[in-house]
């Protein structure tokens, strides 16, 4: 007995979608189909397969469902981003957002995650530095392609300065903040990594409604180079205009304060909420953040282990803590 093929047209029409939307599906792993002389071939049974799981889908609840589904986009763009393969690690994200995904969370709970684990691989010695840079590369065009979508339309909240210090090498996180705070409605004036102090007090000067500087420091070499900046502006724009610091290299409140900051942000979500309670006018916000992170402050300090610089390590080895850490702006 024959088995009996469709053509993809003939699959699309069967599960009532645009060809395109088929042939995703077969790229995507999500329909069966065999491709025979430059033809795709799909059987009815992996059309009813198809749709049976479709149903499952819809049927699980909500919330494990999507819990589930991150997990796998992680695990999917974390295996993209070490074999170099853009065009896979774009098609991860873009499935993400098509199933319905907050264009923020793609970011926060899939990016920065995947880079996250690939800079840990690398830490560990499991990966070469030079896929843990391929892996950058890819991930920085990926932010370049999905920034336009951070827009907010209507009034703006704010403007804010941003930047790395002297010293301070990766800035992919600093533009995963910029997009961020884009979608809460600031504009951003992003400065990049390894900036001098006196180019912060430059920009500052032409910013005429400044909200806050954020200064990102994910490194123990670009420390100084924060002390700097802080110490700059205070000079140069006085104690108006709040400074804030974080980063995988400022362990909390206390610490950012000892380099004469105003506030610590922990991650961007936090910096994200730092703002907006500095736009409501909170006079106490600095001690809700304390508060907050206190107890992850004190564990963070008696767990610590030295770092490659203080253990004598090299200059490279000491940025293992590099873009991957995403999610601290």
């Amino acid at each position: 007995m024959s088995t009996e093929f469709l053509t993809l047209e003939e699959a699309a029409e069967r599960l009532g979608v645009h060809y395109m939307t088929a042939y995703r599906y077969v790229r995507q792993g999500k329909l069966s189909a065999t491709r025979v002389k430059g033809v795709w071939q799909v059987t009815p049974q992996a059309i009813d397969e198809f749709r049976q799981r479709a149903n499952e889908r819809k049927e699980r609840p909500r919330t494990g469902d999507d819990s589930r589904r991150t997990g796998d986009y992680v695990n999917e763009l974390h295996t993209c981003l070490v074999n170099a393969d853009a065009g896979g690690a774009w098609g991860v994200l873009q499935r993400a957002i098509d199933a319905g995904g907050e264009i923020g969370d793609v970011y926060l709970a899939i990016l920065a995650p995947a880079m996250a684990r690939i800079g840990e691989e690398w830490s560990r010695g499991e990966i070469d530095i030079a896929i843990e840079h391929q892996a950058t590369a890819i991930a920085t065009r990926l932010v370049g392609q999905m920034s336009p979508r951070f827009v907010r339309r209507g009034r703006r909240r704010g403007e804010v300065l941003i930047g790395g210090p002297s010293g301070e090498r990766h800035a992919l996180a600093l533009a995963m903040l910029g997009d961020l705070l884009r979608l809460e409605g600031y504009d951003v004036f992003d400065l990049g990594a390894d900036t001098p102090a006196n180019s912060f007090v430059h920009a500052a000067s032409k910013i005429n409604n400044l909200t806050a500087v954020g200064v990102s420091v994910t490194t123990t070499e670009s420390v100084e180079g924060a002390i700097d900046v802080v110490r700059t502006l205070r000079r140069a724009i006085g104690d108006e205009v709040p400074v804030v610091l974080g980063g995988s290299a400022i362990s909390g409140p206390e610490h950012a304060r000892e380099i004469g900051a105003d506030f610590y942000a922990n991650g961007a979500r936090g910096f994200v909420e730092l703002l907006d309670s500095i736009t409501r006018g909170s006079s106490t916000v600095d001690d809700e953040m304390a508060r907050e992170t206190d107890s992850k402050s004190k564990a963070a300090k008696t767990t610590r282990k030295k770092t490659p610089s203080e253990a004598g390590g090299s200059g490279a080895q000491s940025r293992r803590q590099s873009d991957a850490d995403a999610s601290n702006n």
